[in-house]
């Protein structure tokens, strides 16, 4: 009887330290958010002035009247086509590339430098020829927004299949395990840590890529958005742009998490906690 006793109160301590840190966390992040607004809000009332950095006022007030007029929704989805599109795209092609190379280190050095040399090229310049090869439309986007992902797939990839542990492929081969059987119980599961790292990065890499390819050809979405609220001197426009570009990085950054929790819920136990 004592020792259930004794259990349960494990239980109601060890809950309640769980909700502290979860309180704690989620604080911290809040402190993390208003303070920089605080100080931004400060700055443009008494120091800069709203003329040069807008505020934070200003920002929400600009972004219900684009909510309520539909320019928000419209600017929004247009570049969210293009960025969710090209990692798409860049993603499948990233991965099977990579995979390739992964298998084949003989092809992987052949072609290194020239896979180098592309992705050394500036993406920028690759916008014009993307616009006269594929149009002014959503196509050319996507290409440009591919090509900035492409490379840190590809990299990634290549990299966690020549981690794989060796041992096991062996093991595998001992037993007559078939490619397919190899592939679904060695190969992915080594490769989807590798893959939820370029997606983490992709995601950033891609709204970049929507934003230049918008500002260099295009009559909507939030980088055209950008450079126009710039070249009429509106401030408040462009940096609303900006910092809804900045939502949606941390929406999906966020929706990633989750996915990778869920995924890789066999890593919590190999994982080694160093204190914080």
């Amino acid at each position: 009887m004592t020792e259930g006793k004794g259990e349960e109160e494990y239980d109601r301590r060890r809950a309640a330290a769980v909700r502290r840190k979860r309180m704690l966390f989620y604080g911290d992040r809040i402190v993390a958010c208003v303070l920089p607004l605080i100080g931004w809000q400060l700055l443009s009332d008494n120091w800069v002035g709203g003329k040069w950095i807008s505020s934070p006022l200003g920002v929400a007030e600009r972004l219900v009247s684009m909510a309520e007029d539909g320019s928000l929704q419209m600017h929004t989805w247009q570049t969210l086509q293009e960025a969710l599109l090209g990692l798409a795209l860049g993603m499948l092609l990233g991965v099977v590339i990579g995979v390739v190379l992964g298998l084949s280190r003989r092809l992987s050095d052949a072609i290194d430098p020239i896979i180098m040399g592309f992705y050394s090229l500036p993406r920028v310049s690759l916008a014009p020829l993307f616009i006269i090869w594929l149009g002014i439309g959503l196509l050319a986007k996507v290409a440009l927004v591919a090509s900035v992902v492409l490379f840190v797939v590809l990299f990634n990839v290549r990299e966690g299949m020549r981690t794989i542990d060796r041992d096991i492929i062996e093991a595998f081969r001992s037993m007559n395990a078939s490619r397919a059987a190899m592939l679904r119980h060695v190969v992915i599961p080594s490769l989807v840590p590798w893959i939820f790292a370029s997606v983490r990065i992709g995601i950033g890499m891609a709204m970049i890529g929507a934003v230049v390819a918008e500002l260099i050809g295009s009559s909507r979405g939030l980088g055209w958005y950008v450079m126009r609220s710039t070249g009429t001197y509106d401030m408040t426009g462009s940096i609303t742009a900006l910092v809804v570009l900045m939502i949606l990085a941390m929406i999906f950054n966020w929706m990633l998490s989750v996915v990778e929790a869920r995924a890789l819920r066999w890593r919590r136990h190999s994982d080694v906690g160093l204190g914080g």
